[in-house]
C-alpha cells in the first residue's frame, strides 16, 4: 500500500484578485499563501505519507521572487527531515528555467526538468516500489500531447503527472481514452482550479487549486490524500484553504433608514472566520431611492471592515451589491424553487451539456479560452443568478 498527497495549482505568489474596493487588505492575505504551502507541508507530515506529488504551477509565473523561492525550499527541507520525498513537475505559469532559482532544490525533490516525459522510481515505507512518470512545460504554451510519450505501466503502483486540459490546443491536450490505455493505477492531474474527477478506473483527478484567488475559485479544499493497494485506489479532499470567498445574501425587508442597513449586515457576523465576502442585498423596496450609490458602497465597506476588526473579526467585505427588487421582475412563474433546481440538474451532467453547448464549443475561440470544466461551472451559477434576478418562483 502506498499512500501521498496530490496537489496541483498552488500558484503561491500569486495575488488575490478583484478586491480594489478594500482599503488595505495585507493583514489578511500577505501571508495566506505561505500558510497553504506549511499547511500542505503539515497534512504530509501528520498523515506520514510516502511522497507528496506537485503537478504543476506550484508558482504563478516562471520568475518566482527570493522570498516566495526561500519559504519554499524552507518547507520542501522540513519533509526532506521526515524523509519524505516531493516529485514536482512545471506548468503554463511556472514553465521550467533553471536560470530563475536562486538555490538549489532540496535532494528529496525529484524534477522533472524537461518536456520530455521523465519516470522516477522510489520505494514506499512498506517497502513496496514505485513509478512516477511526468513531464515539464518549458515555454506557456505546449500544442501535443504527452500521454504517447508515457512509457507502459511497470509495476502495481505507477502514476502518471499530467499538467494539461481535455480541451484546447495550448495545454497539453489529452483524450480519456488514451490515458486509459496506459493502465496506470492513477493520474495526477493539475490545471483545471475547480476539483474533478475525469475517471475512477483508474483514477483520473484534478484536486482543484489548494487557494482561491479569485471570487470564482471557490471550491475548494484542492489537495488529495490518496492511498492505493494493488487492487484499489481511495482518496480524501483535504482543506487547506487560508481564506475563504463567499457570497452572501442580506434581506433588508422593512428596512426603512440607511443605519438599519448597517445593523443587518452587522447582525449576520456572529463570529471570527477568515474569509472574503461578497454581500447582495435583497428586498430593499422600503428605503429611499438610490439609497446605495458608488461612493456609498465604498463608504459602507470601510465602515464595515472597521467594526469586524474592532471586534477581532477576520471576514472582510469586498464588495455590496444590490439585487433587483421583485416588484420590478417581470414574469412569474407557477413553478418552485425546486422545480427550477430540478430542470437545471440535467446540465450537471458533463455529457449533456457538451451535447446542448456543441455548436457554441465548435469554434475555436471558445474553447482556447475555457476549459469546459470551469464554463460549465460558470454558465450555471450565472444562470441560476440570472433565474434568481429576473423571475418569480411561486409554488
Amino acid at each position: 500500500m502506498i499512500r501521498f498527497l496530490h496537489c496541483a495549482d498552488l500558484h503561491i505568489d500569486r495575488p488575490f484578485e478583484g478586491l480594489h474596493l478594500l482599503e488595505d487588505n495585507s493583514k489578511i492575505l500577505s501571508k495566506a499563501n505561505a500558510k497553504v504551502l506549511e499547511k500542505i507541508v503539515d497534512e504530509a507530515l501528520s498523515q506520514a505519507v510516502d511522497f507528496v506529488l506537485l503537478v504543476g504551477d506550484t508558482f504563478h509565473q516562471n520568475r518566482p521572487s527570493l522570498k516566495t523561492q526561500h519559504h519554499f525550499f524552507q518547507q520542501m527541507n522540513r519533509l526532506k527531515e521526515a524523509a519524505i520525498p516531493v516529485y514536482l513537475s512545471f506548468g503554463n505559469h511556472d514553465y521550467y528555467d533553471p536560470q530563475r532559482y536562486w538555490f538549489e532544490f532540496p535532494e528529496n525533490v525529484h524534477l522533472f526538468a524537461k518536456e520530455n516525459v521523465e519516470t522516477f522510481e522510489g520505494q514506499a515505507k512498506d517497502g513496496s516500489t514505485y513509478q512516477i512518470s511526468g513531464f515539464s512545460y518549458q515555454s506557456q504554451w505546449l500544442a501535443q500531447s504527452k500521454v504517447p510519450e508515457f512509457p507502459p505501466r511497470q509495476s502495481s503502483y505507477h502514476i502518471g503527472m499530467y499538467h494539461g486540459d481535455l480541451n484546447g490546443d495550448r495545454y497539453a491536450p489529452f483524450t480519456l481514452q488514451e490515458m486509459k490505455q496506459k493502465n496506470y493505477a492513477y493520474w495526477a492531474l493539475g490545471h483545471i482550479h475547480v476539483p474533478t474527477v475525469l475517471a475512477t478506473e483508474p483514477p483520473m483527478l484534478y484536486p482543484g487549486a489548494p487557494q482561491g484567488h479569485t471570487q470564482k475559485e471557490t471550491q475548494t479544499p484542492g489537495v488529495l490524500l490518496v492511498t492505493l493497494t494493488p487492487t484499489q485506489a481511495s482518496w480524501e479532499a483535504l482543506f487547506v484553504a487560508e481564506v475563504v470567498w463567499q457570497e452572501m445574501t442580506c434581506s433588508l425587508k422593512g428596512v426603512r433608514q440607511v443605519k438599519e442597513a448597517l445593523e443587518a449586515v452587522e447582525a449576520r457576523f456572529l463570529s471570527s472566520e477568515k474569509s472574503l465576502v461578497k454581500i447582495t442585498f435583497t428586498q430593499t423596496d422600503d428605503l429611499p431611492e438610490n439609497w446605495l450609490g458608488e461612493e456609498d458602497k465604498l463608504e459602507m465597506i470601510a465602515y464595515l471592515n472597521k467594526r469586524f476588526a474592532q471586534k477581532g473579526f477576520l471576514q472582510q467585505i469586498y464588495q455590496v451589491e444590490l439585487q433587483a427588487n421583485a416588484s420590478n421582475r417581470s414574469i412569474l412563474l407557477q413553478g418552485s424553487r425546486e422545480l427550477r433546481e430540478h430542470l437545471l440538474k440535467q446540465y450537471e451532467a458533463t455529457s449533456y451539456f457538451t451535447q446542448v453547448m456543441e455548436e457554441l464549443w465548435s469554434h475555436k475561440v471558445p474553447s482556447q479560452l475555457y476549459s469546459l470544466t470551469n464554463f460549465q461551472a460558470d454558465v450555471l451559477k450565472q444562470t441560476k443568478k440570472r433565474l434568481d434576478e429576473e423571475y418569480q418562483w411561486r409554488e
